[in-house]
């Protein structure tokens, strides 16, 4: 393994939650002044990143009840990632093609990654990385004319405490997808490449308000692609949208394909590739199911990032409870 690969990997899960989530709740609540919590958001999640690598090392979840918790964080996260790149897909690039046909190839896809464990998810997390950072080059080049400086202004109009909840909510978004590296010992180190997939989702927060102003960013339900539909390149070359907004379903997929390999280690190791599958076929129905009933899943829209902090807030408080019992025992 090479000291790239849990970089790369680390990148992607701390942009995930942002595609359709992420930024169109932070600009609903936050306006123009978005940009300002994102790199608040930045520093706090900086924050929760150094105490998740000190408890990761102390603490492993290797007991039942922690496994269990673990088990559920991970269900949790690899439903809503899967909806998300469904309702993408569905929303962009597959129109017209029912959510079951977008979704089958993905699933085994997903089973056939993990198959090897993590070692098959670095190695692919390492080719689609240097992919992912020419296609941001690109996109930032081909917005750099569309750039209107005055949507920023005027400036902190926002009040303190929205400012601190757009804070929270980034932090998180951001933070929440390294938990899924609790049990994985190669990756310890982890601000680095925390601060660097971090800076990337702060540059494109910036560039969807400065190309297409407070207004728009806060109508659009995905605002990131939006903003890529205006870019021209050579002032000849246009509708690359569907070509570089691939970068977001690099960081679902390596997510799916972490939270599907933490799955699969998780259940009983007799009968796992039949566990396993059911598994995958039962979170494939929940998809559907979630596709199919878009109001509904709406609430979780506007609540996920409590959960996920209720969440990691739990995973921190089983492990350290259990190994303080452990050790008085």
């Amino acid at each position: 393994m090479t000291k790239k690969e849990p970089f790369a990997i680390s990148y992607f899960l701390g942009r995930t939650f942002f595609l359709g989530f992420g930024f169109s709740l932070l600009f609903k609540i936050l306006d123009k002044d978005a940009w300002i919590s994102s790199l608040l958001g930045i520093l706090l999640g900086t924050f929760i990143i150094f105490i998740f690598q000190k408890i990761k090392t102390k603490y492993p979840l290797t007991t039942l009840i922690g496994k269990i918790v673990f088990f559920l964080f991970n269900f949790f996260i690899f439903t809503q990632i899967l909806f998300i790149f469904e309702t993408f897909c569905s929303s962009f690039y597959l129109i017209r093609s029912p959510n079951i046909y977008i979704l089958f190839p993905l699933i085994f896809i997903i089973y056939r990654i993990t198959k090897n464990g993590f070692t098959t998810i670095f190695r692919v997390s390492e080719v689609l990385f240097p992919i992912s950072i020419i296609l941001i080059t690109i996109v930032c080049l081909g917005l750099l004319q569309n750039v209107n400086i005055n949507y920023f202004e005027p400036i902190f109009m926002t009040k303190p405490m929205t400012i601190l909840e757009g804070t929270l909510y980034f932090a998180i978004y951001s933070t929440a997808p390294f938990f899924l590296l609790w049990n994985e010992d190669s990756c310890q180190k982890l601000i680095r490449p925390y601060l660097f997939s971090a800076i990337t989702v702060f540059i494109a927060a910036t560039f969807i308000i400065a190309v297409l102003g407070p207004n728009l960013a806060q109508i659009y339900r995905y605002p990131e692609y939006m903003t890529l539909k205006k870019i021209k390149l050579f002032n000849f070359v246009e509708k690359v949208e569907n070509i570089v907004s691939i970068i977001w379903l690099f960081d679902s997929f390596i997510t799916l394909s972490v939270s599907g390999n933490n799955l699969k280690n998780l259940l009983p190791k007799k009968h796992q590739k039949i566990t396993f599958s059911i598994v995958l076929i039962f979170l494939f129905g929940i998809a559907i199911y979630a596709g199919n009933n878009y109001k509904e899943e709406l609430w979780i829209y506007h609540s996920l990032p409590i959960l996920l902090g209720i969440m990691m807030l739990l995973l921190i408080l089983v492990s350290i409870f259990i190994k303080k019992k452990e050790s008085t025992s």
